[in-house]
């Protein structure tokens, strides 16, 4: 292993010739592990995945460090199917004879992937800055893929992304000390997690001005009480002995952008989501150089009478220096309008734009003077007024209208001042994103829905450009099993739609066949869908849309058309209902497989159009079955629970 090893490293020193290294605000992507099948290991419960990645030199500061994460279906196999941990740690930095420094700088919850088609695939990106000065030159990255599920046939190709902003960092990093690791007992009278949690007393360096304090936290096990994955316990931070924050470790799933998925994806967990990113909670403390500190994490007390809950913590302490700058700012993200996977449920937009501003100087962030808009098309000024603390950001909304084209997607925003007076730092105030075409209805258009059997969990709202209820429909006033046609009236604008369910399952969800099966669909004036929305959508399903008759055919016609298919109910007995949407017309076959993967039923149509239809599953056995539906431009794999 140590020969292997040394061969490797030589091989990924040769690699660092082939990057480019230029000036402020260039990007180099390092890829640590590019489309690595990885699977698990039921013997052990876990599976390392380690690699060698050539970083920039120790010379070059970053800016800012991602990292993007990448999911896929393996060719050929199936996704996988439970909801494990996955971990990605940094091992060893300069050589393979260095210590190992086992710092945890991300984690990633696998969704339920076993109704996922060979085409699907996600990418989510997370920012881990605070680990810059580790991330030069030869570094090892080590992914850790948990779980039990079988191995053969079964897995995810995984790619891990690094994305370095060269530039001045925003505040220089001195030192990375680890702090809390490790699964520790909840709930155990005879082993309370207060033995793992003890306080940690610490002299900060002379050059320190800012402590900042990153925390990974995840809650599972199940026992009597359903904890620590399914019940929110308090988690107290202090320093010093004063109590300086109090969180529940807890997450809504509801409205997770990755649905829907085979699993109990919707229920909420501790500080988790299947098929999520683990996003860290940071504290940020002012403190003296050369001064001596205590922090503390306690957990709100409980005891389990049979314990097997546990928490899963990540910390680390990083030191810095404050900022060089007073005044500074940057555009650290566009949330819409944008193509990112992660704001898929609100996007695309044509107004109520959302951007992430942040403060990056030393001085209270009271104005900026922002500029944006289509490239080419138009461009608008927000002045904005506010207060933002350093190393703190704020979400930014811009009241005007978009309307990209086919051939002019690019939206660009930008910083033209910050408290009345030019950035010290401008290579992060311009950011771009892709703005995707919002879809276009006529003046007069229908939403027809179908209540299921608790319609008192539903209800809609339409709202304007300036967020005014142009026509809702109240929690209660629905009727259970009820087909509503409501023919609406708009004038030309921009519009956001949004169907909620209180019960946080949809208005379908296999894991409550009680809740019986509802949809709902926009159709124009002559009967054909234009936009139908999949049952399993959890808390809340929205669609922004404009009204503009002028623009309905040249717009739409241009405007990307995604297939969709929804089967319900789920379980099923008797029939079986497809909501099949597709572009235009095409050639389509349904197949129904039974657990072994024989062919029991199949269906074909000819110049299929989207609609409904049902298929007669009475003469199938109870069990697990598999609908997959092939035309021209989808191949669609549902998993169905079909009890006659």
């Amino acid at each position: 292993m140590e020969k292997y090893l040394r061969i490797s490293f030589t091989v990924i020193l040769i690699s660092v010739f082939q990057l480019s290294f230029a000036s402020y605000g260039d990007t180099t992507h390092v890829i640590t592990h590019n489309q690595v099948l990885m699977v698990t290991n039921p013997s052990s419960g876990w599976n390392p995945y380690p690699a060698w990645g050539t970083f920039l030199p120790a010379s070059i500061n970053y800016r800012k460090v991602y990292l993007n994460l990448s999911y896929r279906c393996p060719t050929g196999q199936q996704c996988g199917e439970w909801d494990y941990i996955d971990w990605i740690y940094l091992r060893r930095v300069g050589g393979v004879d260095s210590v190992s420094k086992d710092m945890e700088i991300a984690r990633f919850i696998t969704p339920y992937g076993n109704t996922f088609n060979q085409s699907w695939h996600a990418e989510w990106h997370i920012d881990i800055t605070d680990y810059q000065m580790f991330l030069h030159d030869s570094v090892e990255i080590e992914y850790i893929h948990t779980g039990y599920e079988t191995n053969v046939g079964r897995g995810w190709v995984v790619t891990l992304d690094f994305v370095l902003i060269e530039g001045e960092p925003v505040t220089e990093p001195i030192s990375i000390t680890q702090m809390w690791n490790g699964s520790f007992p909840f709930g155990n009278a005879g082993n309370p997690i207060e033995n793992y949690l003890t306080p940690i007393t610490f002299t900060t360096d002379a050059n320190t001005d800012i402590m900042r304090m990153r925390v990974l936290q995840t809650g599972h096990g199940a026992d009597t009480y359903n904890c620590a994955e399914f019940c929110a316990k308090a988690r107290y931070v202090l320093l010093d002995s004063a109590l300086v924050n109090t969180k529940s470790i807890w997450k809504t799933c509801g409205t997770n952008p990755l649905y829907p998925q085979g699993g109990t994806w919707v229920y909420n967990r501790a500080n988790w989501c299947p098929g999520a990113v683990v996003f860290p909670d940071m504290y940020d403390f002012n403190v003296t150089g050369g001064s001596t500190h205590t922090l503390d994490i306690n957990m709100q007390a409980y005891t389990a009478p049979a314990p097997s809950a546990n928490y899963a913590f990540g910390s680390q302490l990083i030191q810095y220096k404050n900022s060089t700058h007073v005044n500074d700012a940057s555009i650290e993200e566009i949330i819409t309008p944008s193509n990112i996977f992660e704001y898929s449920r609100i996007n695309p937009v044509c107004d109520n734009l959302k951007v992430q501003l942040r403060n990056n100087g030393t001085a209270q962030l009271a104005s900026a003077t922002i500029k944006y808009g289509v490239v080419g098309i138009a461009e608008y000024t927000y002045n904005w007024i506010g207060n933002v603390n350093p190393n703190k950001s704020t979400d930014v909304f811009l009241n005007n209208y978009i309307l990209p084209t086919p051939t002019n997607q690019q939206f660009r925003i930008y910083l033209e001042s910050v408290n009345g007076t030019t950035d010290e730092y401008n290579y992060d105030d311009t950011i771009y994103s892709t703005a995707l075409i919002p879809q276009v209805f006529d003046t007069a258009f229908v939403f027809l829905y179908k209540t299921n059997n608790i319609p008192g969990q539903t209800y809609f709202k339409f709202l304007d450009h300036n967020n005014n209820i142009i026509y809702q429909v109240l929690s209660g006033t629905l009727t259970a099993n009820t087909i509503y046609r409501d023919t609406l009236y708009f004038p030309t604008g921009c519009y956001r739609f949004t169907l909620y369910d209180t019960g946080n399952d949809g208005l379908s969800w296999w894991a409550n066949p009680g809740q019986g099966s509802g949809y709902a669909r926009f159709l124009n004036m002559s009967a054909q869908i234009i936009k139908s929305f999949n049952s399993d959508f959890g808390s809340e399903v929205s669609h922004n849309f404009l009204v503009d008759p002028s623009n309905i055919v040249a717009v739409n016609e241009n405007t990307p058309f995604a297939p969709s298919v929804s089967v319900y109910p789920n379980p099923a007995a008797g029939n079986i209902t497809f909501d099949i949407i597709v572009p235009g017309k095409q050639d389509l076959i349904i197949s129904v497989y039974n657990s072994m993967g024989q062919l029991v039923l199949t269906k074909p149509f000819k110049n299929f159009n989207s609609e409904i239809i049902e298929m007669d599953i009475s003469a199938l056995e109870n069990g697990i079955y598999f609908v997959k539906v092939i035309s021209e431009e989808m191949n669609v794999v549902k998993k169905v629970v079909v009890n006659n």
